[in-house]
C-alpha cells in the first residue's frame, strides 16, 4: 500500500463511449457546452450573443450564406414559391436588419424556385450567387442563325483579270451549252459593186488614193446590208416577218423598226417558226399591228481592218512631134507628147476577226459593207470564215466578255462586276445580283449552286455556296452574315466547320470571317403535314414520317394557335401520325404545319438554368434569370451563353442538358454542375459559357465534360474543390477528377476512384484543411471518417473519427459546417438543440487534439455557419428566429465584456496576462430600455423592473440578469450580480424586488457546461497500461483553473442507495477582497475530496453561473495497493 499521486495533462480530448480503461488521458463521459481548447484548456462554451431577430423568416425555407468579404455577409432564406409569397429572404449577418430583394422580369421567375424537394445547389462568385432548383430539368431552346435568303445564295469573288475574256456565271450541274459562231478569216474589197478591185482614171494627180478603216459594227461612212421586214409585237414578244431570213435560234440580230413603236436594237432570235418569220422578246410590252415596216441584219462585232487604196500612173498615149518649116520641107522631130492616166488597186487588210453572230455559215459567209474612201464607193466582202464557240448569246446565264485590247478599252475590276451584274439581273431567272468589294453576292430560289466558266481553266473566279472547301479563297469582302460550311475534304480527320462573315459596317464591305454554329436550315429538311389537337395532345399527320417514340422534332405550325417549338414523340399510333404533348390545352382541328428533324438547337433554355441572386453593392439584392436581355440590361456579360460554333457532333450541348443540376461549385476559375454522373465545367473565366471556343482546334479553354462511371451506379451526390483536385462522392464511391499538369482542361482533366466508402447522400464533406471530413449512417448513429488525399497515385489515408463515440452523432445530421482556421466542424439537425462538435489540432505533421464535444443552445437550430472565428445560429424561439454569434475571442468592443487578470489596458501587452471575457448567456443582448415600478398606488404586489429586449424570451425558468456595472440602491457595485428573471413577456423581463435604474446589464439564457470524468486507474509505469486489478482509493482530486469561477462539483455513488454529494465553488480566491466583480480570477486549484474507490464513484463537474470559466489540468492523490494473484 503506498500514496500515490497521477496528473491528468489536460481534459480536452473531448468524450470517448470506449470503456474509461481504454480512454486516453484527457478523454471524457460527457463533455457538453464546453470547448475544449489546446491553448486554454477546457472551458465554458461561448455564449451565443444576440446580433438580430429575423423577420419574415419561416420554417420550411431552406437556408445558406453570402460571405463576400469581411464587410458583407448575409444570411439567405429561400422557399420555394408555391409555399411563400417572397420566395427569397436576405438578411445582413451583421445586425440581422433584412435587406430588400427585387426581381429582374416580375414576379413570375420566381417559379423556377418552385416544386423544390431537395436542397437548392448554391455557389457565389463575386457579387452572383448561382442558384439551381434540383428539380427543374436543363432544357435546350432557340434555334441558330437562318441563313440569309433562306440558304439560296452564293458569293463569285474576281481572281483574275484578264483581256478578251470571258466570264459566265449559271446554275445548276450541268453546263450549259455555248454557241458556235463564225469568226472572219478572209475578206475581198471590190470597187463598188461590181467585181474587181482595179480601176482605172483619167486624172494622173491619184486624187482617189487613200485608206479607209471600216468596222463591220458600223460607223462614219459605212453601210452594211440590211434585208426589209414587217413585225408586230404582243407583250413582249415581237415576230418578225422576212423572206428566206436564215436565222437560227440564238443567233443575234440588229432590229430597226422604221415604223412603229419598238425599240431599235440588238437581239437574240428566240423562236424561229419557219423560213421566213422568228421572234425577238422586247424588255417593252405592248402591242404593234403586224405588217409594220423594219429591217433586220446579223450582228457583227469587232470584224475590223481597212482598205488601202493605191494609185499608179501610166502613159495611156505617146504623140510624135515635129517641126515643119513649111511645104516640101525637112521636118525636125521634136518628141513625144505623152496622156497619162491613173490606175487605182483596193487592197484589203484584216485586222480583227472579230464574231458573226449567227451559226449559219451561209448566212456568215455573205456578210459585206460598203464604204466610201475618197468619194469612191468599196465593198468589203466576207470570204472565209472559220466556226468559233462562245458563251455570247447563251440565255439565262450571267455574261460579259473583257475588251479585245487596251485600245478596245479597261479590262478593270469595276467593269467585269459591273458587267456581270447588270448581266445576272437581266438573265439569270430567279438570281439578283449585288456587287461587293471584289465580288457579287448572288440570291435567290436558283443562286445556290453558282458555278463559273471563263478565265484560264475555269479560273477567272471563285465561287463558293454554302460549302466551301478552302478558307484562303474566301474574299475579304462580303455580305455581312453570310454563311458557309468548310469541307475540309483535305482533311478527311477534321470535321467539317461553319464560318460567318462580319462586316465592319454590319452590312456589307471589308470585315473579317469568324467561325459560327452550324445555321438553322429549315428550308432544306422541313417537311409538310397537317396536326389536330385535343387537349394537350397534337396528332402530326405526315406520310411515312418515320418517327420513333421519344425522338425530338421541331414543329411550325403555320396555321392554328399552336405554338410553335421542339418537341417529343410521345406516340406513334401509325406510320403516317405520331402525338406530341404540348404545354397548353386547347381544341384545334385540323391545321398545317412544317416538321423538321435536321435542326441545331442555339442554346440552353434561361428558364431551366439555375438563377442568380445579385449583390447590387447598395445594401438590395436582385433575382435574376441569365439571358441576354437581363443582362444588356445591366450592361455586363453574365448570361447563359449560346452556342456559337459548330454543330450538334462537333459542339455538343453539356452533358447536364436534359438532367437536373444536383450540385454548384467553383474550381480553377470554372464554374461547374453536377448532374447524375456527369460533372461539367464551363470555361476558364466564362462562367456561364458550356459550349467549347472552336471546332476547328482543341484549345485549352474548353469546358471540361466527364462522365463519372464505376461497377455500381455512380451518381455523384457531392463535390469538394480542393488544390488537389475536385474530390466527388457517391452513395458509396469517392472519386477525383484532376490534372497533372499547371492547365487544367479537357486535354489535362484525369478521373481516379480514390476508395469506396459509403457517404451520406445528404450531408455535405467538409474542407479540414489537409484533409477532408465526410459521413455515412450505421443504425442510428453518424460515422465520420477523415481522409488525408497524399498525391495522385497513392491511395489516400482514411481514419474513422467517430470510432470513439459509435453512438454519439444522430443519424439524422442536416447539416455540417466547419471552419479550417478553428479546426472545428460542427454537425447538427434542423428542429435539435444539439449541436455536436469535431474539434482537432494539427502541429506540423502530428495531430495533437481530437476531440468530440456537443454545444446545447437555446431554441431549436434552424441554421449555423462559421465565419471570421465565430459560430453564426438561427435558433427558433416562440414565433422568433433569433441570430446569435459565439465567438471564439472575445470582441472587445461589444459593450458587455470584462477583464480578468488586470485592466483593459493589459490586455494584449506582452508582460501581462490580462484577458477580455464576457458573461456567458444564450441570446445575450444589453437591454434597450429598463423601468422601475416601485411598490403602491396601483401596484398590488412588489416592486419590480422591466428590462426591454429585442425579442420574446420564451420562458422565465433560465433567463438571468448579470450586472455589468452601475451600483444599487444602497451604493454598491453591482458587477458580477446573477439575478434570475420573474416573468418574462413581449420583448421584456420582469425582476421583482430591485431597482436595476443605473444598472448596465446584459441578459439572456442560462446555460449549464456539464462535464463527466471518467473513472480513473493507476498507471505504474508512465508508458505502461493501467492496473486494472489493483485498488484504488481516491482521496481527492485537484484541479488547475487557468480561469476560475463559480462551479459545482457533483460526486455521486455507483451505488443506488446513496445520496449525491455537490460541492459548490465560488471561482473567488481565499484571500480576495474584490467583491462586487465578477466571481472570477486566472489561475486558482480546487481541490475536491472523493474518499471512494475510483470505480465506487462519479464525479460530474457542472458550471451553470454565466461566467467563463476554464480547467487547465487534473490530478488525483489516492492510496494504491498492488494485488497479485498466482495460478495453481
Amino acid at each position: 500500500m503506498s500514496a500515490v499521486n497521477q496528473r491528468i495533462p489536460n481534459l480536452i480530448g473531448g468524450v470517448s463511449q470506449q470503456p474509461d480503461t481504454l480512454k486516453y488521458p484527457g478523454q471524457l463521459r460527457v463533455c457538453d457546452n464546453a470547448l475544449p481548447d489546446v491553448t486554454h484548456g477546457l472551458t465554458k462554451r461561448p455564449p451565443g450573443e444576440y446580433v438580430g431577430k429575423l423577420a419574415n423568416a419561416n420554417a420550411t425555407g431552406q437556408w445558406f450564406e453570402i460571405l463576400r468579404d469581411g464587410d458583407e455577409k448575409y444570411l439567405i432564406q429561400i422557399t420555394p414559391a408555391n409555399t411563400g409569397s417572397v420566395p427569397i429572404r436576405v438578411w445582413d449577418l451583421a445586425d440581422g436588419t433584412e435587406k430588400t430583394v427585387s426581381n429582374s422580369s416580375g414576379d413570375s421567375i420566381y417559379a423556377y424556385l418552385s416544386g423544390a424537394t431537395d436542397s437548392y445547389a448554391i455557389q457565389t462568385i463575386q457579387d452572383y450567387t448561382i442558384i439551381a432548383n434540383p428539380q427543374k430539368t436543363v432544357a435546350s431552346t432557340g434555334r441558330t442563325n437562318s441563313l440569309l435568303h433562306s440558304g439560296e445564295y452564293s458569293f463569285a469573288r474576281l481572281d483574275t483579270i484578264a483581256y478578251n475574256t470571258e466570264y459566265v456565271l449559271y446554275y445548276g450541274a450541268t453546263i450549259p451549252d455555248n454557241l458556235t459562231y463564225y469568226r472572219v478569216t478572209g475578206l475581198e474589197v471590190q470597187k463598188g459593186t461590181s467585181d474587181g478591185n482595179t480601176w482605172d482614171d483619167s486624172n494622173e494627180d491619184s486624187r482617189y488614193a487613200g485608206l479607209g478603216q471600216f468596222s463591220f459594227s458600223g460607223g462614219n461612212n459605212h453601210s452594211l446590208p440590211n434585208t426589209a421586214g414587217t413585225y408586230g409585237r404582243s407583250g413582249t414578244t415581237i415576230t418578225i416577218t422576212s423572206s428566206n431570213h436564215g436565222y437560227k435560234v440564238s443567233d443575234t440580230i440588229v432590229f430597226d423598226a422604221t415604223a412603229g413603236a419598238a425599240t431599235d436594237g440588238t437581239y437574240v432570235v428566240k423562236e424561229v417558226a419557219d423560213a421566213n418569220t422568228l421572234t425577238i422578246h422586247d424588255s417593252a410590252s405592248g402591242t404593234i399591228s403586224t405588217g409594220t415596216s423594219c429591217t433586220i441584219r446579223t450582228s457583227i462585232t469587232d470584224v475590223e481592218g481597212f482598205v488601202t487604196v493605191n494609185a499608179q500612173a501610166y502613159v495611156d498615149s505617146n504623140t510624135a512631134n515635129y517641126d515643119s518649116e513649111g511645104a516640101g520641107q525637112a521636118t525636125d522631130f521634136l518628141g513625144y507628147t505623152q496622156d497619162y492616166n491613173t490606175r487605182y488597186t483596193a487592197q484589203v487588210t484584216l485586222k480583227d476577226g472579230g464574231i458573226i453572230k449567227t451559226s449559219n455559215y451561209d448566212k456568215a459567209i455573205a456578210q459585206y459593207l460598203d464604204l466610201t474612201i475618197e468619194g469612191q464607193s468599196y465593198r468589203v466582202k466576207v470570204v472565209a470564215v472559220e466556226p468559233v464557240t462562245t458563251y455570247e448569246g447563251v440565255t439565262n446565264i450571267g455574261y460579259y466578255k473583257s475588251p479585245k485590247n487596251p485600245d478596245k478599252g479597261t479590262a478593270s475590276m469595276a467593269n467585269i462586276l459591273k458587267g456581270l451584274h447588270d448581266s445576272v439581273n437581266a438573265n439569270l431567272t430567279n438570281v439578283t445580283s449585288e456587287m461587293v468589294g471584289s465580288g457579287l453576292f448572288l440570291y435567290g430560289s436558283n443562286a445556290e449552286n453558282i458555278n463559273f466558266l471563263g478565265g484560264a481553266i475555269n479560273e477567272g473566279m471563285t465561287v463558293i455556296g454554302k460549302t466551301a472547301q478552302d478558307i484562303s479563297r474566301l474574299p475579304a469582302q462580303c455580305k455581312h452574315g453570310y454563311i458557309a460550311e468548310i469541307s475540309n475534304v483535305e482533311n478527311v480527320d477534321t470535321d467539317n466547320y461553319y464560318i460567318k462573315f462580319v462586316a465592319d459596317d454590319g452590312v456589307q464591305g471589308p470585315g473579317k470571317w469568324e467561325e459560327c454554329a452550324r445555321p438553322h436550315d429549315l428550308t432544306k429538311t422541313a417537311q409538310s403535314g397537317t396536326y389536330t389537337r385535343s387537349g394537350t395532345t397534337i396528332t402530326v399527320t405526315f406520310t411515312s414520317h418515320g418517327h420513333s417514340v421519344n425522338d425530338k422534332v421541331y414543329l411550325d405550325f403555320t396555321s392554328g394557335t399552336a405554338v410553335d417549338g421542339l418537341f417529343t414523340v410521345a406516340s406513334v399510333p401509325s406510320a403516317n401520325t405520331f402525338t406530341v404533348v404540348d404545354t397548353t390545352s386547347g381544341t384545334i382541328s385540323s391545321s398545317n404545319v412544317t416538321i423538321t428533324t435536321d435542326y441545331v438547337r442555339l442554346g440552353l433554355d434561361t428558364s431551366t438554368m439555375p438563377h442568380a441572386l445579385v449583390n447590387n453593392r447598395d445594401g438590395t439584392f436582385t433575382f435574376k434569370k441569365l439571358d441576354l436581355s437581363t443582362a444588356q440590361a445591366a450592361d455586363n456579360d453574365n448570361y447563359w451563353k449560346d452556342r456559337t460554333v459548330g454543330d450538334k457532333t462537333t459542339n455538343p450541348f453539356p452533358s447536364f442538358l436534359g438532367k437536373n443540376i444536383q450540385q454548384i461549385f467553383f474550381h480553377r476559375n470554372r464554374l461547374g454542375f453536377v448532374a447524375d454522373e456527369q460533372i461539367v465545367l464551363s470555361r476558364p473565366a466564362d462562367y456561364f459559357n458550356f459550349f467549347i471556343v472552336s471546332s476547328i482546334t482543341l484549345s485549352d479553354d474548353n469546358p471540361v465534360d466527364i462522365t463519372v462511371s464505376d461497377v455500381k451506379p455512380a451518381f455523384i451526390n457531392h463535390v469538394l474543390p480542393l488544390q488537389k483536385g475536385i474530390i466527388m462522392f457517391s452513395d458509396n464511391g469517392q472519386f477525383i477528377l484532376f490534372t497533372e499538369s499547371d492547365i487544367f482542361s479537357p486535354k489535362t482533366a484525369r478521373l481516379k476512384k480514390l476508395s469506396s466508402y459509403d457517404c451520406d447522400p445528404t450531408l455535405q464533406p467538409v474542407d479540414l484543411g489537409t484533409s477532408i471530413l465526410f459521413t455515412s449512417t450505421v443504425s442510428a448513429y453518424t460515422r465520420a471518417y477523415e481522409a488525408l488525399i497524399q498525391d495522385d497515385d497513392t491511395a489516400p489515408q482514411i481514419l474513422e473519427q467517430t470510432r470513439v463515440v459509435p453512438e454519439y452523432v444522430p443519424k439524422d445530421i442536416t447539416l455540417a459546417k466547419n471552419s479550417t482556421s478553428l479546426g472545428v466542424v460542427t454537425f447538427g439537425k434542423k428542429g435539435s438543440s444539439v449541436l455536436y462538435h469535431f474539434k482537432h489540432f494539427d502541429a506540423g505533421r502530428g495531430r495533437e487534439q481530437t476531440a468530440w464535444y456537443s454545444w446545447t443552445v437555446q431554441g431549436t437550430i434552424q441554421h449555423f455557419l462559421y465565419t471570421s472565428g465565430s459560430l453564426y445560429t438561427v435558433t427558433l424561439h416562440g414565433s422568433d428566429y433569433i441570430l446569435s454569434r459565439h465567438e471564439y475571442i472575445t470582441d472587445a468592443t461589444s459593450g458587455r465584456t470584462y477583464v480578468l487578470g488586470g485592466v483593459a489596458a493589459d490586455v494584449g501587452s506582452p508582460l501581462k496576462t490580462a484577458r477580455w471575457f464576457e458573461p456567458c448567456l444564450d441570446s445575450m443582448t444589453i437591454p434597450t430600455a429598463i423601468s422601475y415600478t416601485p411598490q403602491g398606488g396601483s401596484v398590488t404586489g412588489p416592486d419590480f423592473s422591466d428590462v426591454t429586449i429585442p425579442y420574446t424570451p420564451t420562458s422565465a425558468a433560465d433567463f438571468y440578469l448579470i450586472g455589468l456595472s452601475g451600483t444599487d440602491t444602497d451604493g454598491n457595485d453591482v458587477a458580477g450580480k446573477v439575478i434570475k428573471a420573474d416573468s418574462v413577456n413581449t420583448n421584456k423581463a420582469t425582476f421583482e424586488e430591485i431597482n436595476l435604474t443605473g444598472w448596465t446589464v446584459a441578459v439572456g439564457y442560462r446555460y449549464t457546461t456539464t462535464i463527466e470524468l471518467p473513472t480513473y486507474f493507476f498507471r505504474p509505469t508512465p508508458d505502461g497500461p493501467y492496473d486494472v486489478n489493483g485498488d484504488l482509493r481516491v482521496s481527492r482530486m485537484n484541479f488547475e483553473m487557468g480561469v476560475s469561477g463559480p462551479m459545482e462539483f457533483h460526486i455521486s455513488s455507483t451505488y443506488a442507495d446513496m445520496d449525491d454529494f455537490i460541492q459548490y465553488e465560488s471561482g473567488m480566491k481565499l484571500d480576495d477582497s474584490d467583491f462586487g466583480k465578477p466571481p472570477s480570477k486566472l489561475m486558482k486549484s480546487v481541490k475536491v475530496p472523493i474518499q471512494k474507490k475510483n470505480n465506487k464513484y462519479n464525479l460530474t463537474v457542472k458550471i451553470p453561473d454565466p461566467f467563463s470559466t476554464a480547467i487547465v489540468s487534473l490530478s488525483w492523490d489516492g492510496i494504491y495497493y498492488q494485488r497479485r494473484y498466482a495460478r495453481k
